[in-house]
Protein backbone atom coordinates (compact mmCIF):
# COMPACT_ATOMS: atom_id res chain seq x y z
CA UNK A 1 0.00 0.00 0.00
CA UNK A 2 2.75 2.41 0.99
CA UNK A 3 4.67 1.57 -2.16
CA UNK A 4 1.60 2.36 -4.23
CA UNK A 5 1.24 5.80 -2.66
CA UNK A 6 4.94 6.42 -3.14
CA UNK A 7 4.78 5.53 -6.82
CA UNK A 8 1.65 7.67 -7.21
CA UNK A 9 3.25 10.78 -5.72
CA UNK A 10 6.45 10.15 -7.64
CA UNK A 11 4.46 9.99 -10.86
CA UNK A 12 2.81 13.32 -10.00
CA UNK A 13 6.19 14.83 -9.19
CA UNK A 14 7.73 13.58 -12.43
CA UNK A 15 4.78 14.94 -14.39
CA UNK A 16 5.01 18.37 -12.78
CA UNK A 17 8.78 18.56 -13.15
CA UNK A 18 8.55 17.38 -16.74
CA UNK A 19 6.02 20.08 -17.54
CA UNK A 20 8.14 22.64 -15.75
CA UNK A 21 11.18 21.63 -17.79
CA UNK A 22 9.11 21.76 -20.97
CA UNK A 23 7.83 25.24 -20.15
CA UNK A 24 11.34 26.35 -19.23
CA UNK A 25 12.67 25.05 -22.54
CA UNK A 26 9.96 26.91 -24.41
CA UNK A 27 10.72 30.10 -22.53
CA UNK A 28 14.41 29.68 -23.23
CA UNK A 29 13.67 29.71 -26.94
CA UNK A 30 12.77 33.38 -26.60
CA UNK A 31 15.70 35.58 -27.75
CA UNK A 32 15.25 37.97 -24.83
CA UNK A 33 15.37 35.13 -22.33
CA UNK A 34 18.47 33.71 -24.00
CA UNK A 35 20.15 37.10 -23.98
CA UNK A 36 19.36 37.44 -20.27
CA UNK A 37 20.70 33.96 -19.53
CA UNK A 38 23.91 34.75 -21.37
CA UNK A 39 24.19 38.03 -19.48
CA UNK A 40 23.99 36.12 -16.20
CA UNK A 41 26.69 33.71 -17.38
CA UNK A 42 28.88 36.60 -18.52
CA UNK A 43 28.44 38.37 -15.18
CA UNK A 44 29.40 35.18 -13.33
CA UNK A 45 32.47 34.76 -15.53
CA UNK A 46 33.44 38.38 -15.03
CA UNK A 47 33.00 37.98 -11.27
CA UNK A 48 35.20 34.87 -11.27
CA UNK A 49 37.86 36.67 -13.29
CA UNK A 50 37.76 39.63 -10.91
CA UNK A 51 38.07 37.36 -7.87
CA UNK A 52 40.92 35.56 -9.62
CA UNK A 53 42.63 38.88 -10.25
CA UNK A 54 42.18 39.85 -6.59
CA UNK A 55 43.77 36.57 -5.50
CA UNK A 56 46.67 37.12 -7.89
CA UNK A 57 46.98 40.66 -6.57
CA UNK A 58 47.30 39.32 -3.05
CA UNK A 59 49.90 36.82 -4.25
CA UNK A 60 51.84 39.60 -5.96
CA UNK A 61 51.65 41.69 -2.80
CA UNK A 62 53.01 38.71 -0.83
CA UNK A 63 55.85 38.32 -3.31
CA UNK A 64 56.65 42.01 -3.05
CA UNK A 65 56.68 41.67 0.72
CA UNK A 66 59.08 38.75 0.49
CA UNK A 67 61.23 40.70 -1.90
CA UNK A 68 61.35 43.52 0.64
CA UNK A 69 62.34 41.06 3.36
CA UNK A 70 64.98 39.61 1.06
CA UNK A 71 66.36 43.05 0.42
CA UNK A 72 66.51 43.73 4.16
CA UNK A 73 68.24 40.42 4.79
CA UNK A 74 70.74 41.12 2.05
CA UNK A 75 71.58 44.44 3.65
CA UNK A 76 71.88 42.78 7.06
CA UNK A 77 74.17 40.10 5.61
CA UNK A 78 76.35 42.74 4.04
CA UNK A 79 76.55 44.57 7.35
CA UNK A 80 77.30 41.37 9.27
CA UNK A 81 80.04 40.47 6.83
CA UNK A 82 81.62 43.84 7.46
CA UNK A 83 81.24 43.48 11.22
CA UNK A 84 82.69 40.00 11.02
CA UNK A 85 85.71 41.36 9.15
CA UNK A 86 86.00 44.14 11.75
CA UNK A 87 86.03 41.63 14.61
CA UNK A 88 88.85 39.71 12.91
CA UNK A 89 90.81 42.90 12.35
CA UNK A 90 90.29 44.02 15.96
CA UNK A 91 91.39 40.61 17.27
CA UNK A 92 94.53 40.70 15.11
CA UNK A 93 95.49 44.20 16.30
CA UNK A 94 94.86 43.26 19.94
CA UNK A 95 96.95 40.08 19.63
CA UNK A 96 99.76 42.03 17.93
CA UNK A 97 99.84 44.64 20.69
CA UNK A 98 99.90 41.97 23.38
CA UNK A 99 102.59 40.01 21.59
CA UNK A 100 104.74 43.15 21.40
CA UNK A 101 104.25 43.56 25.15
CA UNK A 102 105.57 40.02 25.63
CA UNK A 103 102.29 38.44 26.57
CA UNK A 104 102.24 34.69 25.94
CA UNK A 105 99.81 33.29 23.35
CA UNK A 106 97.75 31.46 25.95
CA UNK A 107 97.26 34.67 27.91
CA UNK A 108 96.43 36.57 24.74
CA UNK A 109 93.61 34.10 24.01
CA UNK A 110 92.31 34.74 27.53
CA UNK A 111 92.61 38.50 27.26
CA UNK A 112 89.19 40.16 27.61
CA UNK A 113 89.52 42.29 24.48
CA UNK A 114 90.61 39.33 22.38
CA UNK A 115 87.83 37.18 23.87
CA UNK A 116 85.27 39.90 23.05
CA UNK A 117 86.41 39.99 19.45
CA UNK A 118 86.24 36.24 19.14
CA UNK A 119 82.78 36.15 20.72
CA UNK A 120 81.49 38.88 18.41
CA UNK A 121 82.94 37.07 15.40
CA UNK A 122 81.16 33.85 16.37
CA UNK A 123 77.86 35.68 16.88
CA UNK A 124 78.18 37.41 13.52
CA UNK A 125 79.03 34.10 11.85
CA UNK A 126 76.03 32.23 13.31
CA UNK A 127 73.71 35.12 12.49
CA UNK A 128 75.03 35.16 8.94
CA UNK A 129 74.30 31.46 8.56
CA UNK A 130 70.72 31.96 9.74
CA UNK A 131 70.18 34.93 7.50
CA UNK A 132 71.72 33.19 4.50
CA UNK A 133 69.41 30.23 5.08
CA UNK A 134 66.47 32.62 5.31
CA UNK A 135 67.58 34.33 2.11
CA UNK A 136 67.73 30.99 0.29
CA UNK A 137 64.25 30.12 1.57
CA UNK A 138 62.86 33.49 0.50
CA UNK A 139 64.44 33.20 -2.92
CA UNK A 140 62.81 29.81 -3.42
CA UNK A 141 59.43 31.12 -2.22
CA UNK A 142 59.64 34.11 -4.52
CA UNK A 143 60.63 31.93 -7.45
CA UNK A 144 57.70 29.55 -6.87
CA UNK A 145 55.28 32.40 -6.29
CA UNK A 146 56.43 34.16 -9.44
CA UNK A 147 55.94 30.97 -11.43
CA UNK A 148 52.43 30.64 -9.94
CA UNK A 149 51.69 34.27 -10.81
CA UNK A 150 52.81 33.75 -14.40
CA UNK A 151 50.67 30.60 -14.61
CA UNK A 152 47.66 32.40 -13.16
CA UNK A 153 48.16 35.29 -15.59
CA UNK A 154 48.05 32.82 -18.46
CA UNK A 155 44.89 31.29 -17.03
CA UNK A 156 43.31 34.73 -16.73
CA UNK A 157 44.19 35.39 -20.35
CA UNK A 158 42.44 32.12 -21.22
CA UNK A 159 39.41 33.15 -19.15
CA UNK A 160 39.26 36.44 -20.99
CA UNK A 161 39.33 34.59 -24.30
CA UNK A 162 36.55 32.29 -23.08
CA UNK A 163 34.55 35.33 -22.02
CA UNK A 164 34.91 36.88 -25.46
CA UNK A 165 33.83 33.57 -27.01
CA UNK A 166 30.76 33.53 -24.78
CA UNK A 167 29.90 37.08 -25.82
CA UNK A 168 30.26 36.08 -29.47
CA UNK A 169 28.19 32.96 -28.86
CA UNK A 170 25.55 35.13 -27.18
CA UNK A 171 25.23 37.34 -30.26
CA UNK A 172 25.19 34.38 -32.63
CA UNK A 173 22.66 32.43 -30.55
CA UNK A 174 20.29 35.38 -30.20
CA UNK A 175 20.59 36.11 -33.93
CA UNK A 176 19.91 32.46 -34.80
CA UNK A 177 16.87 32.36 -32.53
CA UNK A 178 15.46 35.58 -33.95
CA UNK A 179 16.04 34.36 -37.51
CA UNK A 180 14.49 30.97 -36.76
CA UNK A 181 11.49 32.58 -35.09
CA UNK A 182 10.95 34.98 -37.98
CA UNK A 183 11.24 32.17 -40.50
CA UNK A 184 8.81 30.04 -38.50
CA UNK A 185 6.32 32.91 -38.29
CA UNK A 186 6.60 33.55 -42.04
CA UNK A 187 6.14 29.85 -42.81
CA UNK A 188 3.14 29.67 -40.47
CA UNK A 189 1.63 32.76 -42.06
CA UNK A 190 2.05 31.34 -45.53
CA UNK A 191 0.57 28.01 -44.49
CA UNK A 192 -2.35 29.73 -42.77
CA UNK A 193 -1.64 28.41 -39.30
CA UNK A 194 0.09 31.45 -37.91
CA UNK A 195 -0.84 32.61 -34.46
CA UNK A 196 1.47 35.59 -34.23
CA UNK A 197 0.25 39.14 -33.68
CA UNK A 198 0.69 40.17 -37.31
CA UNK A 199 -1.44 37.35 -38.71
CA UNK A 200 -4.05 37.86 -36.01
CA UNK A 201 -4.21 41.53 -36.91
CA UNK A 202 -4.59 40.68 -40.60
CA UNK A 203 -7.41 38.26 -39.80
CA UNK A 204 -9.11 40.88 -37.68
CA UNK A 205 -8.86 43.50 -40.45
CA UNK A 206 -10.25 41.04 -42.99
CA UNK A 207 -13.14 40.24 -40.68
CA UNK A 208 -13.85 43.95 -40.20
CA UNK A 209 -13.83 44.47 -43.97
CA UNK A 210 -16.27 41.60 -44.55
CA UNK A 211 -18.56 42.89 -41.81
CA UNK A 212 -18.50 46.38 -43.34
CA UNK A 213 -19.38 44.97 -46.75
CA UNK A 214 -22.22 42.96 -45.23
CA UNK A 215 -23.61 46.01 -43.43
CA UNK A 216 -23.43 47.98 -46.68
CA UNK A 217 -25.48 45.34 -48.55
CA UNK A 218 -28.08 45.21 -45.80
CA UNK A 219 -28.31 49.00 -45.69
CA UNK A 220 -28.81 49.17 -49.45
CA UNK A 221 -31.55 46.55 -49.36
CA UNK A 222 -33.37 48.33 -46.52
CA UNK A 223 -33.14 51.71 -48.26
CA UNK A 224 -34.19 50.34 -51.66
CA UNK A 225 -31.09 51.63 -53.29
CA UNK A 226 -30.40 48.25 -54.82
CA UNK A 227 -33.74 48.33 -56.80
CA UNK A 228 -33.11 51.89 -57.86
CA UNK A 229 -29.66 50.89 -58.99
CA UNK A 230 -31.26 48.08 -61.03
CA UNK A 231 -33.74 50.50 -62.62
CA UNK A 232 -30.98 52.91 -63.47
CA UNK A 233 -29.08 50.04 -65.05
CA UNK A 234 -32.04 49.10 -67.28
CA UNK A 235 -32.79 52.74 -68.19
CA UNK A 236 -29.17 53.25 -69.10
CA UNK A 237 -29.32 50.15 -71.31
CA UNK A 238 -32.53 51.44 -72.94
CA UNK A 239 -31.03 54.83 -73.59
CA UNK A 240 -27.98 53.22 -75.07
CA UNK A 241 -30.13 51.01 -77.36
CA UNK A 242 -32.30 53.98 -78.40
CA UNK A 243 -29.25 56.04 -79.22
CA UNK A 244 -27.83 53.18 -81.25
CA UNK A 245 -31.14 52.76 -83.19
CA UNK A 246 -31.29 56.47 -83.88
CA UNK A 247 -27.70 56.41 -85.14
CA UNK A 248 -28.44 53.41 -87.37
CA UNK A 249 -31.55 55.16 -88.69
CA UNK A 250 -29.54 58.21 -89.64
CA UNK A 251 -27.01 56.11 -91.52
CA UNK A 252 -29.16 53.35 -93.04
CA UNK A 253 -32.58 55.00 -92.85
CA UNK A 254 -33.27 55.39 -96.68
CA UNK A 255 -32.37 51.84 -97.59
CA UNK A 256 -34.40 50.46 -94.74
CA UNK A 257 -37.47 52.60 -95.91
CA UNK A 258 -37.27 51.51 -99.59
CA UNK A 259 -36.91 47.88 -98.80
CA UNK A 260 -40.14 47.56 -96.84
CA UNK A 261 -42.05 49.50 -99.57
CA UNK A 262 -40.82 47.20 -102.26
CA UNK A 263 -41.78 44.29 -100.17
CA UNK A 264 -45.33 45.58 -99.78
CA UNK A 265 -45.63 46.18 -103.57
CA UNK A 266 -44.44 42.69 -104.41
CA UNK A 267 -46.91 41.31 -101.95
CA UNK A 268 -49.78 43.21 -103.63
CA UNK A 269 -48.82 42.01 -107.09
CA UNK A 270 -48.65 38.45 -105.86
CA UNK A 271 -52.11 38.72 -104.39
CA UNK A 272 -53.47 40.18 -107.69
CA UNK A 273 -52.03 37.38 -109.74
CA UNK A 274 -53.52 34.89 -107.37
CA UNK A 275 -56.94 36.46 -107.66
CA UNK A 276 -56.75 36.50 -111.47
CA UNK A 277 -55.94 32.88 -111.59
CA UNK A 278 -58.99 31.90 -109.61
CA UNK A 279 -61.87 30.50 -111.70
CA UNK A 280 -64.78 32.76 -112.42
Amino acid sequence: MANGFTRFFKAIWYTLTGRAHEQADRLMEDPHAVRGAFEDIIKDKQGNIQRYKDAIGQLIALVESKKGALKGLTEDIDKLEKMKSGAIAKAKSTAAELQQAGTPEEEIKQHPEYVRCVSSFNDFHSTLEEKNARVAELEQDIERAQADIDNHKNQISGLHRDLEKIKTEQSETVADLITAKEQEEIADMLSGISTDGTSAELSRMREIREKAKGRSVVAQELAGTDSRAEEEEFLAAARSTSASDEFDSLIFGAQQTDTPAATEESKSESESQTDSELPL
